[in-house]
């Protein structure tokens, strides 16, 4: 967890993978032969599935904004509260970006 504007949040990395998988516009998922590998054995249900695929691009993008937010942001005087102004428009950007996306998410179990 870390704390933003005195509320704590955490990473979904759940999501993180789901947003950053391809999207295929002509099919559903990439299509692979059902038959038997060389070696005999069918092929690996992972790779059938299309789950081991990610888009680097997206990936290295919201890698960049948690990198941002989670390295920027502290808080040094509490008493002050939104009078102070400790964001730059990179850190905004990135925090909106990651919110939008649901990748960072308030942890409510306080």
């Amino acid at each position: 967890m870390h704390e933003i504007f005195g509320r704590n949040y955490y990473i979904d990395v759940d999501t993180i993978i789901e947003v950053c998988r391809p999207s295929y516009p002509f099919k559903e998922k990439p299509e692979i032969e059902e038959s038997l590998t060389e070696t005999g054995d069918p092929p690996d249900p992972e790779e059938a599935s299309g789950g081991g695929e990610l888009n680097i691009f997206k990936f290295e993008v919201y890698k960049a904004c948690v990198e941002r937010v989670f390295g920027e942001y502290n808080s040094d005087d509490d008493n002050l509260g939104a009078f102070v102004s400790p964001t730059s428009p990179s850190f905004n950007l990135a925090f909106n970006t990651l919110l939008k996306y649901q990748i960072i998410k308030e942890d409510n179990d306080e």
